[in-house]
Formats: C-alpha cells, sequence, structure tokens
C-alpha cells in the first residue's frame, strides 16, 4: 500500500528485505532475548521471579521507580508459543504497516503504542488493586473484620502484543484514510477494504480473547488506543512536501515522547505507603530465592 497523500492508486509492492528491515530487527530482537532468557536469566525455579528479575511489568514495582519495566516487558516472552504469536503477529501487520508509514514513523507507533500499553495496564492494574481492597474492606462480614488478606498479589505482564496492537489500529487508520480518496475506483476502494476488514476482525478477536483469566487485555486497549492516537497524527498532519512530512512527522515523535515521558516520570515514582510496602516485600521474596540458590551452589 502506499502513502494516499503521494498517489491515488494502490499497487502491490515488489518484495523486499529492505522494506521490512526494522521488523526483522525487532523479531530479532525478541528472538535473541528469549533465548538469552533460557540460557542465562533464569535461575531460580520460580518463572514469575525470573521474568522479575530480568523487567516484566509489574505494578507494584513499576509505579514505584523502576520505569524502565515497561519498554524491558516489551522483549519478554514466557514462553515459546507466545514468541511464535507475537513473531506471525508482526510479520503479518508489522511488514506492511512499516512499508505504508515509513521506518521512522513506525518505530514512532512501536515504542510509543508499547511503552504507553505497558504503562497503561500497570496502571488498570493499581486501580483495580485500589477498587478490590475497597470492596473488601467494605464487606460486613466477620472474616472481613477479623481475617484481613494481607496476601501480596503479583501479576506480571510481558511481551510486545500492545506494541502490535499500537500497528494494527495504525493500519486501520491508513487504510480508512485511503478510502476517502474520492480518486478511487470501486474496484481499487474493495482492495482496500478486504485488508481493513481482516484487521479490525483480529483488533477485535485479539479484545475478545483478552477476557480470558491471565491476558493483560489492559496492554492490548492501551496499545490500540495509543497507535490509533500516533498514527492519526501522522495521516492528518501535512504532507505536500516531502520536507513537510518529515518536519511534521518529527514534531509529533517529540511531543508524543514528551507526554510519555511526562506520564511515566509523574505516576511511576508513586508515594503510596501501601504500594511500597508491596515492592519491598516482592523484592525481599527473590532476594530470599536468590540467597537460596547461592547457598545450595555452595553446598
Amino acid at each position: 500500500m502506499a502513502d494516499p497523500l503521494e498517489t491515488h492508486t494502490p499497487h502491490k509492492p515488489k518484495f523486499s528485505i529492505w522494506a521490512m528491515a526494522l521488523t526483522l530487527l525487532i523479531v530479532a530482537i525478541n528472538i535473541t532475548v528469549y533465548f538469552y532468557q533460557l540460557t542465562y536469566a533464569a535461575p531460580l525455579d520460580s518463572q514469575e521471579n525470573n521474568l522479575l528479575i530480568f523487567g516484566a511489568n509489574v505494578y507494584q514495582l513499576s509505579l514505584t521507580g523502576d520505569w524502565w519495566r515497561y519498554p524491558m516487558s516489551m522483549v519478554l516472552h514466557s514462553g515459546g508459543f507466545h514468541l511464535a504469536l507475537n513473531t506471525l503477529a508482526l510479520f503479518v501487520i508489522g511488514i506492511e504497516c512499516e512499508r505504508t508509514y515509513g521506518k521512522f514513523r513506525y518505530l514512532a507507533i512501536y515504542l510509543f503504542s508499547g511503552i504507553g500499553a505497558a504503562f497503561f495496564s500497570a496502571y488498570w492494574q493499581y486501580s483495580e488493586s485500589i477498587r478490590e481492597a475497597t470492596s473488601r474492606a467494605s464487606m460486613n462480614s466477620w472474616n472481613s473484620l477479623y481475617l484481613p488478606d494481607n496476601t501480596v498479589y503479583i501479576t506480571v505482564s510481558i511481551g510486545a502484543s500492545g506494541a502490535i496492537m499500537g500497528l494494527a489500529a495504525a493500519s486501520v487508520i491508513y487504510l480508512l484514510k485511503a478510502l476517502n480518496n474520492p480518486n478511487l475506483s470501486i474496484e481499487e476502494k474493495n482492495q482496500l477494504k478486504r485488508p481493513l476488514y481482516n484487521i479490525i476482525g483480529m483488533i477485535a478477536l485479539t479484545l475478545v480473547n483478552g477476557l480470558q483469566s491471565g491476558i493483560d487485555n489492559a496492554a492490548h486497549i492501551g496499545g490500540a488506543i495509543l497507535g490509533a492516537v500516533i498514527s492519526g497524527a501522522f495521516v492528518l498532519a501535512p504532507q505536500s512536501t516531502p520536507l513537510s512530512k518529515h518536519l511534521s512527522s518529527l514534531l509529533i515523535s517529540v511531543i508524543a515522547a514528551g507526554l510519555l515521558i511526562f506520564a511515566l516520570q509523574h505516576y511511576s515514582s508513586s508515594q503510596d505507603e501501601d504500594l511500597n510496602d508491596e515492592r519491598v516485600f516482592i523484592y525481599q521474596e527473590m532476594e530470599k530465592e536468590l540467597n537460596h540458590l547461592k547457598k545450595w551452589d555452595l553446598d
């Protein structure tokens, strides 16, 4: 697909490694990190603690200073099947999105959607924990009065699905813009409608599947929203000349990065006492397991 502001007739692009180079690089990074996880970064018996050590997104840690977990969690995967699904989705969505938006805008969409989705997920989980705690405290029962729940619940969020949902939403935005081109014939519009319906169906199926327990649907929703926002800005920005297109893309990316950095800095240094107590407890548990492993190795 070509940029609707540059040409009126969609065409099928020729095969080119360079056209998909960034997608291939992202896939290679994910695969490399996964095998590094298996070989060097899994010393503990608990998979959750291994992922926590390596950078998984857990709201008790991410919202209390570990902002680096947002980008790091994007390249972590829970297993080979999880990695294979995200790799396939990247090939299906990413290659065409890279060709459509160009490498700079594609990378901006991917990072903004992925990091933003991880932050959205952490904050949503934190809000849900407060709601559930309030609900438990308001129950008029002997159990809630004399048997308070002091368990620290951990939800590990990893994977590139938030970023992929952002790319999918960006593809939808582009196709909707292209369909509004009055110079397209009915046949050309039908050619654009097929991938549009396929991508919308994929997004809907992902969100419905995300209703199951154990799937981070908050990241999916956050990634799709953020991908639509930044790609919409790219599509609507002035692009009458190559220079105006590059300048507008740069300006939008800088603004998006600034807003994201502000949000992470403002909301990822929580002084909530209960939240920081849970942070200390989680790190203590990981430290105990690491010390136990060291003692076992020495023996």
